[in-house]
């Protein structure tokens, strides 16, 4: 059986450690290191591993003589590594004392291994940082309950598209977005024709199946800026943001024609079945969701007085005031202006990138492009950000800007913000608009065109800082 390794000065000594290094000689802190539950490691300044317990070894996969031929780099899960790295660099310059963060390490295995990181500094007797004391603890189960509950929470159980309550909340956040936008939007009511003669006839277990082959219909047909879900027994609801009532009409025409060529398989041989669509339209105003459901329930209602299988649209269009028009044109395309600019060349050319960006991203979705697309646009415009919000901190504060420290925590803010909320959506827990809505009007139209000017005359004009 291989012998357990020890925490002591010797250990460390042999590797490489300097003789004015501060070392835990303690019998007990070793006796704690080597048994505690969760993982623990010394880490060398350059990310080298100095010792490792067995706990973490568990977590990981690695042997400790594995381990110590890698850096902590080597198996951190890369969208995490700069996250880690920027923590890293502020404790070695004395910005932060110690950081707690979630990441993903690979296991050897290759599976990605969740985990909570909690790392302290310890320095040489010259001041000099001598290396990291990292804890580790595994939530790798903790995240998988939190994604299954939200799942639970969200989904609608039998056609697993978005259930009601989570239906209500993301559609009432955009309509709230699109007023302040004064954006064209949709609210669509969907109810299969005759549902009930289906279960009458054929029972529930194939009204079950008929109901969920028309959910994924209409999933499948709805963009993925869209969003959809069940309200309740045969009804369905959808909201489409920037949608005027043209394009409005063409998706409602889409899914009913879809959902009409739809066939379920049974024993009693294959059902077909339509479905009635009311559809209200409008561009900003005060209204509720509820009372855009309202309006386009009684388009329901009339497309069943009229035969059914039909589509019907109202339309319900707010005048927009001159800054609702104006911030309508933005929204419709992020265009640059001069007026924008700080006269700080690295600053603007910076904003200008992020504007760019954001309009790709807009235009992706506008034009429905797949998801990995999307994501990959909203990941660059996310790291831009990041190392935007790097080079501006060093510029302001060289500035002498006396708001630093509070402009540099807007900045912590949103980059946690971004981090998050790109992981749900590729989780499938946030929609793409909700997503835009934060790193493009939140980001990069509101911060960039508000909180950011607050620095403006406290810079050098025309200077390239970096």
């Amino acid at each position: 059986m291989k012998r357990r390794q020890q925490l002591t000065r010797t250990n460390l000594l042999n590797r490489g450690k300097k003789a004015s290094t501060v070392i835990p000689n303690d019998a007990l802190f070793a006796s704690a290191f080597n048994f505690a539950a969760i993982g623990m490691a010394l880490v060398a300044p350059s990310g080298a591993w100095i010792t490792v317990n067995k706990s973490f070894c568990l977590i990981v996969g690695y042997t400790e003589e594995e381990l110590y031929g890698m850096t902590f780099q080597d198996i951190t899960h890369p969208e995490d590594l700069d996250a880690d790295l920027e923590h890293v660099k502020q404790m070695l310059a004395g910005t932060i004392n110690t950081y707690k963060m979630e990441k993903r390490y690979y296991h050897k295995d290759g599976h990605v291994v969740d985990v909570l990181l909690s790392v302290s500094l310890v320095h040489n007797s010259d001041g000099t940082p001598a290396f990291f004391i990292s804890q580790i603890q595994d939530i790798t189960r903790s995240k998988q309950l939190e994604a299954e509950l939200v799942r639970i929470a969200t989904e609608d159980t039998l056609t697993k598209v978005n259930n009601r309550r989570y239906f209500f909340e993301s559609a009432t956040r955009e309509i709230i977005r699109g007023a302040r936008f004064s954006e064209p939007q949709a609210v669509f009511m969907i109810d299969i024709d005759h549902f009930k003669n289906v279960n009458d006839r054929y029972g529930h277990e194939v009204g079950d199946e008929v109901l969920k082959a028309m959910a994924m219909t209409c999933q499948r047909t709805f963009r993925e800026i869209d969003i959809f879900g069940r309200l309740g027994g045969e009804e369905f609801g959808a909201f489409l943001i920037n949608t005027d009532s043209n394009m409005a009409g063409l998706i409602a025409e889409r899914v009913r024609k879809n959902v009409q060529n739809c066939v379920v398989d049974t024993a009693k041989g294959p059902i077909r079945f339509t479905v009635s669509v009311g559809v209200a339209t409008f561009t900003g105003g005060l209204q509720s969701l509820a009372v855009r459901l309202k309006t386009a329930d009684q388009a329901l209602y009339k497309a069943k007085e009229s035969g059914r299988n039909r589509v019907e649209v109202v339309h319900d269009i707010a005048p927009p005031s001159d800054l609702a028009h104006g911030l309508q044109a933005s929204f419709a395309h992020f265009a640059w202006s001069h007026e924008y600019e700080s006269g700080n060349a690295t600053i603007d050319s910076q904003h200008k990138m992020l504007f760019k960006l954001g309009d790709s991203m807009l235009s992706a979705m506008i034009a429905d492009q797949p998801k990995q697309d999307i994501a990959a646009i909203a990941e660059e415009l996310s790291t831009h950000v990041v190392n935007h919000f790097k080079d501006e901190d060093a510029i302001f504060r060289a500035a002498g800007y006396p708001l630093a420290d509070e402009h540099s925590r807007i900045h912590n803010s949103l980059a946690q913000g971004m981090k998050g909320l790109l992981e749900k959506y590729e989780v499938g827990t946030l929609s793409v608009g909700e997503l835009f809505s934060f790193l493009a009007l939140d980001v990069v139209s509101g911060h960039l065109l508000t909180e950011d000017r607050k620095f403006f005359p406290y810079l050098p004009k025309g200077e390239n800082a970096l």
